[in-house]
């Protein structure tokens, strides 16, 4: 029930969407009234954003566990990080990004979206486990709040409007990462380790401790390596590296014990590769040339906040396809954009 309520919750947002139109000169007073807009505005106004941040709080409040429902709940209603001693506002979640540059769901409002994407991604696995291996007893609960909670530290992710870039917290612990020999991933430190410490302070169940940590490594292949430095890279050097910050014993993966549902993050949260890669960057670019065609420059500060308002209104993934659809002409999407720009009424809400 819940599921088909979103889905056509989502049909309506997508329906009001306006026809190409051909492109009209801006007035710059318009331009002055986007760019004077906060970016909690932008996510709260935009009716994209807005369907996804409501369809992920309904899976959030989904989460039949009292425990873990009161907990990914407390950690984003009032983001506090406990072992940095850090807060967060309470509206950061409708205004995060997914990222900190261009690309991976970089617009207020971008983390809800990735968020409830992974979530989709993963309850339709499971959904296939059951029709086709009649597995039946896979915890959709955990999925749910592991996912939830893969990128919370992102919520200190900061719009800066005066350099048009997201500003992170110079408490956030240093990252580095890399492909070592037999090409595995290795990511210590960041966003990671702030939610893994904090998990491990809180005590939560290592389930989902586990579980949040598996968007980031696989729970196959990056249990543990060692990098060409001698450097241990991988899950289990991720949780020492959290149990020092938060103080506490470090737990460890035991390969013969791996839950099924803990694949479901690290293989779930590969949407971001496209959208980073193609639909993102793209996005940006094309936006980037309407705002140069307004006479403002590309690398600006403005024409960042241009891309930021237009990918709460119309998303990355959906101009990507407007481009395949019209045989990858710029000329249409960037009148798509150009039309946005122009008047936004049919992608907003109140």
């Amino acid at each position: 029930m819940l599921r088909n309520a979103l889905l056509a919750a989502t049909f309506v947002v997508a329906g009001n969407a306006a026809p190409l139109t051909a492109a009209t000169d801006i007035p710059q007073s318009r331009i002055d009234e986007i760019l004077a807009m906060d970016p909690t505005e932008m996510a709260r106004t935009g009716a994209f954003t807005t369907a996804a941040y409501d369809r992920l709080m309904g899976y959030i409040n989904s989460i039949e566990n009292p425990e873990l429902r009161t907990l990914v709940l407390d950690m984003y209603e009032t983001p506090e990080s406990t072992v940095f001693n850090a807060t967060a506002s309470a509206d950061a979640l409708r205004t995060a990004p997914a990222t900190g540059g261009p690309g991976h769901h970089h617009y207020p409002g971008g983390l809800a979206v990735h968020l409830v994407e992974v979530m989709e991604i993963a309850l339709g696995w499971i959904e296939m486990f059951d029709s086709i291996h009649g597995v039946r007893t896979m915890d959709r609960d955990l999925v749910i709040a592991q996912l939830a909670l893969h990128d919370w530290s992102k919520v200190w992710y900061n719009w800066d409007k005066s350099i048009g870039k997201v500003a992170k917290p110079e408490w956030f612990p240093d990252a580095w990462g890399g492909k070592d020999g037999i090409a595995h991933w290795g990511w210590m430190g960041e966003h990671g380790a702030v939610v893994y410490a904090e998990l491990l302070k809180r005590g939560a169940p290592q389930e989902l401790l586990f579980g949040a940590a598996s968007t980031h490594f696989d729970p196959h292949w990056d249990v543990a390596t060692t990098n060409k430095d001698g450097k241990d890279e991988g899950f289990n050097a991720a949780m020492i590296e959290a149990a020092e910050y938060a103080q506490t014993e470090a737990p460890q993966l035991d390969m013969d014990k791996r839950r099924a549902e803990w694949f479901l993050s690290t293989y779930s949260d590969g949407d971001w590769s496209f959208s980073h890669y193609v639909a993102g960057s793209s996005a940006h670019k094309w936006i980037r040339n309407v705002a140069e065609d307004m006479g403002i420059d590309p690398e600006s500060p403005e024409a960042a906040i241009l891309a930021w308002f237009v990918l709460t209104r119309v998303s990355d993934f959906k101009l990507y396809k407007i481009y395949e659809d019209a045989d990858f002409s710029t000329e249409t999407v960037e009148e798509l954009i150009h039309d946005v720009l122009a008047d936004s009424t049919a992608y907003e809400v109140k």
